[in-house]
């Protein structure tokens, strides 16, 4: 009989590293990335509404985000974004962002919870709100990465945003990525010219 607090226990176990594959912990996460119930987004959303170690939080945002990309729920995309209004810890919180990247986000979503982390002083925060916006479809959230990528500083935040607008940029994203196609940063440089390829292609496609 499935519980839901076993896999949560198994899934935030601490162990000596030890390759993936060996760890107890790799296990239930496989298990997880299979769930297809609806029933347990209500029951993990009751588990979230108590107090959790961060790892038992960050087990229950991975369950959250994958029986929702199974069943494609609008309600599991929601939740995780609320509840990233509620995290502190800038582990569990990356973990919830790097989760949102996969589920897709309807164009009438509030995205607030993630483009007010593009400013966070984190910078692993920040760069997993980045990623988490590729699965947006709003016009707000392309217009947030233009504006971002024309006035950071940050070679790791240009990066990150290159990666993303190159799934979710349109025509309006060119400019701001052309000026980086000629950074003296390889890094740099070589996302700038995917980005506006893999944009180019999508707009020729349309």
């Amino acid at each position: 009989m499935f519980s839901l607090a076993d896999i949560i226990s198994r899934m935030s176990l601490i162990e000596p590293a030890k390759n993936s594959a060996d760890s107890t912990s790799w296990h239930p996460h496989r298990e997880a990335e299979k769930l297809s119930d609806p029933t347990m987004i209500d029951e993990l959303l009751e588990y979230l509404s108590k107090k959790h170690s961060k790892g038992e939080r960050k087990a229950a945002y991975f369950l959250l985000a994958k029986v929702g990309k199974n069943i494609k729920s609008a309600k599991a995309s929601h939740a995780l974004l609320q509840h990233i209004l509620l995290e502190k810890d800038k582990y569990a919180l990356a973990t919830a962002l790097d989760l949102i990247a996969d589920l897709p986000l309807s164009e009438d979503e509030d995205i607030t919870p993630i483009t007010n982390l593009l400013s966070d002083s984190r910078w692993l925060v920040r760069h997993s709100a980045i990623q988490a916006l590729r699965s947006a479809s709003s016009e707000e959230a392309e217009s947030r990465l233009i504006t971002l990528l024309e006035n950071t500083k940050d070679d790791s935040d240009k990066i990150y945003c290159h990666s993303t607008l190159s799934f979710i940029g349109t025509e309006r994203s060119l400019p701001a990525i052309q000026a980086n196609i000629t950074s003296r940063k390889r890094d740099i440089k070589a996302s700038a010219i995917n980005a506006l390829e893999k944009i180019q292609q999508r707009i020729a496609a349309q």
